[in-house]
C-alpha cells in the first residue's frame, strides 16, 4: 500500500512539473517573439531552442508517468 501510493505521488509529481514546463514554454514562446521584433533577433532562436528542450523533457516526463503503474 505504501508503495502504491509512493508511486502515485511520483506519478503526480512528473505530470505537475511537465505542465509547469509548458507553462514555462509558453512564456518563453512569448518572450522570444518579443525578442523577433527587436533589436536582439539573433537571441530568439536560442530562446525557441531552449523552450523546445524543455518541451521534449516534458514529453519524456509524461512518458516516464505513463509507464506507473501505482
Amino acid at each position: 500500500m505504501t508503495f502504491n501510493l509512493r508511486m502515485q505521488g511520483l506519478q503526480d509529481d512528473l505530470l505537475r512539473t511537465a505542465n509547469e514546463l509548458d507553462d514555462l514554454c509558453q512564456a518563453l514562446d512569448g518572450h522570444a517573439q518579443y525578442l523577433r521584433h527587436s533589436v536582439h533577433q539573433a537571441d530568439a532562436k536560442t530562446m525557441q531552442e531552449h523552450a523546445e528542450g524543455l518541451r521534449h523533457s516534458a514529453g519524456d516526463m509524461r512518458e516516464i508517468a505513463d509507464a506507473i503503474e501505482p
